[in-house]
C-alpha cells in the first residue's frame, strides 16, 4: 500500500466483506473495513495470501506483477493523483498499459468493483488463455525488486 492512503479502494471493498471471504491490507489508511485486515503484511505472508486467493484486488503497483507471476489476473484500481492518493500519474499510466495488453481486469470506477468481482472468473479465464505471462522470477530477485520500488516510493 505504501505511504499514501487508498481510502477509496478500501471503502469500495467494504460491501464485498458481507458476501466473500475478504482480507484487506489497509496500509496508511485510517479506514477500518468490516473484515479481517492488517495495516502491513510481510512479504512471505503476502505471497502466501496472493497464492491462496481466488481473487486479488490491488492498486496499480508491484502487487500486480506478484499476482501475474503466480499465474493470476488481478483486479486493479489505480491510485489517482487528482484525488491525492499518490504523487504522480504513474499508476494510471501503468494500468492503461496493462489493460491494453490484457493482463489485468481494470476497474476505473470503484462503483463497478462488485461487478468486476462477479465477472472475474470468466474474465480471468479468457485472459489466461490469450495473454503472455511475465517470466518467472527468483525469490531473491523479487525481494530485491520490491525493496528497490519501496525505497523509491518512500524516498
Amino acid at each position: 500500500m505504501g505511504s499514501w492512503a487508498f481510502d477509496r479502494l478500501i471503502r469500495a471493498v467494504e460491501p464485498l466483506c458481507a458476501y466473500h471471504d475478504v482480507f484487506v491490507q489497509t496500509g496508511a489508511s485510517p479506514v477500518v473495513p468490516p473484515c479481517p485486515h492488517a495495516r502491513w503484511v510481510p512479504l512471505d505472508e503476502m505471497r502466501r495470501r496472493l497464492s491462496d486467493a481466488d481473487i486479488v484486488i490491488t492498486h496499480a503497483g508491484s502487487t500486480v506483477r506478484l499476482v501475474q507471476r503466480l499465474g493470476g489476473v488481478p483486479i486493479v484500481v489505480a491510485r489517482r493523483r487528482s484525488l491525492a492518493e499518490t504523487g504522480s500519474d504513474r499508476q494510471e499510466q501503468f494500468l492503461h498499459a496493462e489493460e491494453r495488453i490484457g493482463r489485468v481486469q481494470a476497474v476505473w470506477d470503484v462503483d463497478q468493483l462488485a461487478a468486476a468481482v462477479a465477472s472475474h472468473a470468466v474474465v480471468a479465464a479468457d485472459m489466461l488463455e490469450s495473454r503472455p505471462l511475465p517470466p518467472a522470477v527468483s525469490d531473491e530477485d523479487l525481494i530485491a525488486t520490491v525493496d528497490r520500488v519501496t525505497r523509491r516510493l518512500l524516498g
